[in-house]
């Protein structure tokens, strides 16, 4: 195996830390945990991510949408101004919330250690790659080595992101391996483009059962894990 590419949000890290984090630094203390709070931004995100996914930037409208709505979830009323608020400090300051999962260390280091690393990410440029910088992925990954669809113009679903990647770290999709969160633009996007995959799957419990994710027969992923744990197991069998 040749390169091990990692998504960045809610992979590398628990999304729902930032996200809170954001959350009670602008509102305070809501009436629903933070799981539940996470949980809801992601049921309201389906804006965001599709304008991700076509290359486009969310607009503004679309971030105070989720936002109010994610409140509204919560039984908490936001005007716009706070929307735009707590969107601004999601976007720009709350990596100090920020770490990599338990355990998500040894799996870079295990990885670093038989192939090379990679990111494959949907996003703005400085923003992700800040929190690389945030999550010292330096140790494991060099800037060269970091694939982002704002900066690339193709973004996850779409199998161009990742055989560009591939071309780019001169190597083929059959030769390296994806790990990702998301159904829809890791495990299908990655796919497509002919490379095994890894669905790192660790929320389930927070979705009510009558809407959790099933892949699709073309888009099942290779393997499913379910925490940092079990993917250390794995790709200690793989590499």
């Amino acid at each position: 195996m040749d390169v091990v590419f990692f998504d960045i949000d809610d992979t590398l890290y628990d999304q729902a830390q930032p996200f809170c984090y954001a959350v009670h630094t602008v509102v305070g203390q809501v009436p629903a945990t933070d799981d539940q709070l996470f949980a809801s931004s992601r049921r309201h995100s389906e804006e965001v991510f599709a304008a991700l996914a076509a290359g486009k930037r969310p607009t503004d409208a679309m971030y105070v949408r989720r936002m109010q709505e994610t409140l509204a979830d919560a039984g908490v009323t936001i005007d716009v101004p706070t929307a735009r608020q707590l969107q601004h400090i999601y976007a720009t300051t709350s990596g100090e919330a920020m770490s990599l999962y338990p355990g998500m260390e040894r799996v870079l280091d295990l990885c670093s250690w038989h192939a090379k690393v990679g990111v494959i990410s949907n996003g703005r440029g400085p923003r992700q790659r800040d929190k690389l910088r945030i999550l010292h992925m330096d140790r494991w990954v060099g800037a060269d080595q970091v694939f982002i669809s704002d900066e690339l113009g193709v973004a996850k679903p779409d199998p161009a992101i990742f055989r560009l990647a591939c071309e780019r770290m001169q190597t083929s999709p059959e030769r390296c391996l994806y790990v990702g969160d998301s159904l829809a633009s890791d495990v299908a996007g990655a796919k497509a483009a002919g490379m095994p995959v890894v669905w790192f799957h660790h929320r389930d419990s927070l979705v009510p059962a009558d809407r959790r994710a099933t892949p699709s027969p073309e888009a099942a992923p290779d393997w499913t894990v379910t925490n940092s744990e079990e993917l250390l197991d794995l790709l200690r069998r793989l590499l």
